[in-house]
C-alpha cells in the first residue's frame, strides 16, 4: 500500500516548480499503479487529516460499509438530471430514433411518470409505487407497458454506468395485452383507395405511393428527388438509412403506375435535395376527413381503423391478393421475416374462397352422399337367398330406418326355429311378437 502526502513537481519553461497544495500519492489493494488526490490545502496537518478520511472511506466502501462514491453522489442528484444525461447519451450513441424522436418520446413518457409518482430522487424509486401508480392509470395495457419499458431501460442505462447498484424495477412485470389491442388496421380495398386519391385533391399523390410502396409517414416526410430513380432500368426509392426505421439502406422496387404518377408530381426544375412532398405529410386526422368526405368509413364495423399506417397494411394485402411470393413481399415490405408481412396481411380481403372453389371433385358421390342424408333408404330392407326349399331364410340388410321390418323378419325365422324345436314351452311361444 502507498499512502504519501507531498507537494508534486513539475516542470515549466525548463524550471523545477512546486504545488502550493498537498497532494495524496495513494495505491490500496490491486491497484495497478499509484494515483494522485489534491487534498487542496497547504497546511500540511489539515492534508493529513484528510487524507486519513480519504483512506477510510475508500477501507469502508472495499468493505461494504459505506457504497462507493459515484453511487452517493448520485443518489443527492435529482432524477431529472440523470434523465437528461441518459438522453444526451442515446443522441450520442445514435439511439434517439430518427430526428430525435424517440428519445423525445421516452423522455416524455418519463417525466410524466416522475411528477405522477412522485419520484425526486433515485431513493424514491421502488416497484412498490410504480405498481400502485400502474393500478390507478387508466390506459391500455399495451400504453403502460411502454412507460414500464421507458424506465426499465433509463434505470438499466444507470446501473450499467455505475450510479446505481441495483435496477429496482428489474422483476416488475407486463400487463397481459392478449386480446387488449387497442388499434386494429386494415387494409383499403381497390375502391376505397381510388376514392380516397381522387378526392383528397394534392394530398391524393402521397396516399398513393404510399399505399404502392409502402414507405412509413417519416420515411416519405423525410424523401427526397435525389432517392427516387424513375429513368432507372429498374425504378425504384431508396431509402436511406438515416430514415429508415431499421437504419438500413434498402431499395423498394416502383411499379409502373406509380412511375408515371411522379413523373406527373415531378417538378420541372429541381435538386436532388429538394422534398418530394414539401408540403408535409398528412397526419391522421387530416386523412380521417378526406376518408369521410368521400364515404370511405374511418372506423369499420369490426373497429378497425384505416389510417395512414394501414396504407402500408394496403400495400402487404394487395401484394398477397395478386399472387406475390412471400420472399418478394416481405423484400418489399423491407421486413426481415416473412411472419412481420403476415401481420400486414389483410385477411379479410384475400380471394380465399375464389382460390378453393374450383378445386377438383374427388369423384362421383351421388349414391354416398344419399346414404349419408337416409334418401331412399325406407324400404331398402330386403331377403338375400342363403339357401333352398324348406330351409331357405331371409337375412335382413337394414340401413337404420327400417327397423319394423327388420323385426318382422327376425320374428319369421325366430318362429321357424321355434317351431322345430319342440323343448319351447307354449309361455314361451305365446310370449313371442305377432
Amino acid at each position: 500500500m502507498t499512502f504519501n502526502i507531498e507537494k508534486r513537481r513539475y516542470r515549466q519553461s525548463g524550471k523545477l516548480q512546486t504545488t502550493r497544495c498537498y497532494y495524496l500519492r495513494y495505491r490500496f489493494g490491486e491497484m495497478p499503479v499509484a494515483r494522485w488526490k489534491s487534498l487542496g490545502v497547504t497546511d500540511y496537518e489539515v492534508a493529513l487529516k484528510r487524507a486519513i478520511e480519504f483512506r477510510q472511506m475508500k477501507e469502508r466502501e472495499a468493505a461494504g460499509i459505506i457504497e462507493p462514491k459515484i453511487i452517493r453522489d448520485a443518489a443527492q442528484r435529482p432524477l431529472s438530471e440523470h434523465l437528461n444525461d441518459y438522453e444526451a447519451d442515446l443522441i450520442t450513441r445514435g439511439r434517439a430514433g430518427r430526428g430525435g424522436r424517440g428519445a423525445r418520446l421516452l423522455k416524455a413518457r418519463i417525466v410524466r411518470l416522475m411528477s405522477e409518482t412522485g419520484w425526486k430522487i433515485l431513493a424514491n424509486v421502488t416497484a412498490d409505487s410504480f405498481v400502485a401508480w400502474r393500478n390507478n392509470h387508466k390506459a391500455a395495457a399495451r400504453t403502460q407497458n411502454h412507460y414500464l419499458q421507458g424506465m426499465v431501460s433509463f434505470l438499466n442505462w444507470m446501473e450499467r454506468v455505475g450510479r446505481i447498484k441495483f435496477n429496482p424495477l428489474k422483476f416488475v412485470g407486463r400487463v397481459d395485452e392478449r386480446g387488449q389491442k387497442k388499434r386494429v388496421r386494415r387494409a383499403f380495398t381497390d375502391e376505397e383507395l381510388a376514392k380516397l386519391i381522387t378526392g383528397s385533391g394534392p394530398r391524393g399523390i402521397i396516399y398513393f405511393v404510399a399505399a404502392r410502396t409502402g414507405l412509413r409517414q417519416e420515411e416519405l416526410r423525410q424523401l427526397q428527388w435525389g432517392d427516387v430513380r424513375l429513368e432507372s432500368q429498374i425504378p425504384e426509392i431508396m431509402v436511406r438509412a438515416e430514415t429508415a426505421k431499421n437504419k438500413t439502406q434498402e431499395p423498394v422496387r416502383l411499379v409502373p403506375e406509380i412511375v408515371e404518377a411522379l413523373k406527373v408530381h415531378r417538378p420541372v426544375h429541381l435538386s436532388p435535395s429538394d422534398l418530394v412532398f414539401p408540403n408535409g405529410i398528412p397526419r391522421a386526422s387530416r386523412l380521417k376527413v378526406d376518408a369521410e368526405r368521400v364515404g370511405v368509413a374511418y372506423r369499420d364495423e369490426q373497429g378497425r381503423y384505416a389510417d395512414f399506417h394501414a396504407l402500408r397494411y394496403t400495400w402487404a394485402t394487395f401484394m398477397r391478393k395478386h399472387g406475390i411470393a412471400d420472399n418478394v413481399a416481405r423484400k418489399q415490405m423491407r421486413h426481415q421475416t416473412v411472419r412481420q408481412t403476415d401481420g400486414y396481411t389483410d385477411e379479410t380481403q384475400l380471394p380465399i374462397y375464389d382460390a378453393i372453389k374450383h378445386l377438383p371433385r374427388l369423384t362421383d358421390l351421388t349414391h354416398i352422399r344419399a346414404q349419408i342424408s337416409g334418401v331412399g333408404w325406407q324400404n331398402a330392407s330386403h331377403a338375400v337367398a342363403t339357401g333352398e326349399g324348406a330351409n331357405t331364410h331371409r337375412t335382413v340388410v337394414n340401413g337404420g330406418d327400417c327397423h319394423d321390418l327388420a323385426v318382422s323378419v327376425a320374428v319369421e325365422n325366430w318362429s321357424e326355429r321355434r317351431d322345430s324345436n319342440p323343448r319351447h314351452s307354449r309361455w314361451q311361444r305365446d310370449a313371442l311378437p305377432g
